[in-house]
């Protein structure tokens, strides 16, 4: 399995919904989900952004940003001939932010601007996914949908190639070594894992193996093999998944006792927690 797929087959992008805003007054507000991520594309105009925590950017005509988790922002409309700004937001289900570490970067904008190597190479996408949302025919939701997360897809691939994240789990998946050992964890999450046997699959000695993981993911190789583990876990009973013997066996754990208490501390809920809530 390549390295994006060993997380998309476990947390699958689902576009929840694609629609154009338009921005005519000098400050507006943007509520967005923090269970959602998103993707925002400045089709006309030029927009400044701002989240609760002083993060800022600035769009112009054909930038977009990626906002790993949604936040409450302040719009600000830049003064254009027109005065005015259109912009398209497809928002995602992406699993909730505890579950999916693809969100652990929610600090993180990741923008695409206009002219970047990445937004070029998007562009067919884009022009589809724009004329479909602009222009609605027979069918065009689920087009525009699965355009939405093709599009999703595409894009997190074009950053791993181009090494557009500095930090967190698509940061270690640009990084080759890393790479090998990390989807040996997402694709055997069961097997005995220690530092020296995943430095073994990077091809890298255990210190500099080690080092490199902690600066590139933000925890250590060991910490990581966990939270995917109860992560994995927690999905899979999220969807129905209720027997923990079984579950605990699969991802490694020789008791179930240990299972559930290694789950409460990553977690913070207990599994029956989790499928209580996945049946409200």
């Amino acid at each position: 399995m390549d390295r994006l797929s060993s997380v998309l087959s476990a947390f699958r992008p689902k576009a929840t919904s694609v629609s154009a805003f338009h921005f005519s007054f000098q400050n507006e507000r943007l509520v967005l989900s923090a269970d959602s991520s998103y993707w925002l594309y400045l089709i006309t105009g030029e927009l400044s952004l701002t989240a609760q925590g002083e993060s800022r950017t600035r769009l112009k005509e054909g930038d977009g940003v990626w906002l790993a988790t949604g936040q409450d922002l302040n719009v600000s409309l830049i003064q254009g001939l027109h005065g005015e700004a259109k912009l398209l937001i497809c928002e995602f289900d992406f699993a909730t932010k505890a579950l999916n570490p693809l969100l652990d970067l929610e600090w993180q904008w990741v923008k695409v601007e206009k002219d970047d190597e990445i937004a070029l190479q998007l562009i067919p996408l884009k022009n589809l996914l724009l004329t479909e949302s602009l222009q609605p025919r027979c069918g065009s939701q689920v087009v525009i949908e699965r355009l939405a997360e093709a599009h999703l897809v595409q894009m997190l691939r074009l950053f791993i190639q181009n090494q557009k994240i500095e930090l967190g789990l698509l940061a270690g998946l640009s990084d080759a070594r890393l790479a090998r050992a990390i989807v040996a964890i997402h694709e055997q999450p069961q097997q005995a894992w220690q530092v020296a046997s995943l430095a073994e699959q990077a091809g890298m000695s255990r210190s500099v193996f080690s080092g490199l993981f902690k600066s590139t993911m933000g925890m250590s190789p060991m910490a990581y093999l966990t939270s995917w583990r109860m992560r994995l876990a927690a999905q899979r009973i999220k969807n129905g998944d209720s027997n923990l013997a079984v579950l605990s066996d699969e991802l490694g754990y020789q008791s179930e006792a240990a299972f559930r208490r290694t789950f409460k501390k990553v977690i913070g809920v207990t599994p029956g927690d989790i499928g209580r809530q996945a049946r409200l």
